[in-house]
């Protein structure tokens, strides 16, 4: 028995009555929105807080591989590096220049040439001891890359000015950063070798933070390390909020 053929209504009948397209009503694409919504709000400060922490373990790092440096420069000449003058501030930017042929004094000596790579040359006397004097052997310390200074990619992003550019930063791109030696070799920072503590500015901002409490600035006791370094990352309000060498 033979079928008959399959009848279809015509294509005008046909163009009136399409068939439905599934889709998405009010309500459900409200509900992913929200949905979407939610998630960023907990993935967001979740990334922004392992940022954070990694900037914070970076700076540590380097803090690490500085004080290693301080130590090797101690075993070969018998003191640590001279960065300044008895009163003075004790920064890791102080007596430096923006010019990658100037001097920075930290860097020179440490890593035994200029930051442009150039032999270190000029006067060999002064207060503080000059770095070629200081490293007459033009011994490598330290190897610096491009990650431990201002770039000038920092100053036209906004991250540093000018007046910064080639000088040391850490993880956050702060150059504010404190730099205290055991000037006198007994194994312990204390007053004997700043009092008070250096101030170093909040990195982003313009407040100011020094140790108090966390370091004794009293003759007996203090810190028991040979160099120590501290900054403050972004948001830093107490003492306590210092990225710390020793802590």
């Amino acid at each position: 028995m033979s079928r008959s053929p399959r009848k279809f209504p015509p294509p005008s009948l046909r163009l009136l009555h399409p068939r439905a397209t599934p889709g998405f009503t009010l309500i459900e694409l409200l509900t992913v929105v929200a949905i979407i919504g939610i998630l960023a709000a907990i993935i967001i400060p979740t990334t922004s807080g392992a940022r954070v922490a990694a900037n914070k373990a970076r700076t540590r790092t380097q803090f690490s591989q500085w004080g290693t440096a301080f130590e090797a420069f101690r075993q070969e000449y018998g003191t640590y590096p001279q960065l300044y003058p008895n009163g003075a501030q004790k920064l890791v930017n102080q007596n430096a220049t923006t010019q990658l042929t100037g001097t920075h004094l930290f860097h020179d000596i440490l890593a035994g040439k200029r930051r442009d790579g150039s032999a270190l040359t000029g006067a060999t006397t002064g207060n503080p001891l000059p770095a070629i004097t200081q490293n007459s052997r033009r011994i490598n310390f330290v190897n610096f890359t491009d990650a431990d200074f201002v770039l000038a990619a920092d100053v036209t992003a906004g991250r540093n000015t000018n007046a910064q550019l080639n000088f040391i930063r850490d993880a956050f791109s702060n150059t504010s950063i404190a730099v205290v030696a055991d000037s006198n070799l007994d194994g312990v920072i204390n007053g004997r070798d700043a009092s008070p503590f250096p101030t170093v500015t909040v990195a982003g901002g313009t407040a100011t933070i020094r140790p108090t409490t966390v370091v004794t600035t009293a003759v007996t006791g203090g810190i028991h390390a040979g160099v120590i370094f501290y900054c403050a990352p972004p948001g830093a309000t107490t003492e306590n909020d210092l990225i710390m060498s020793w802590k």
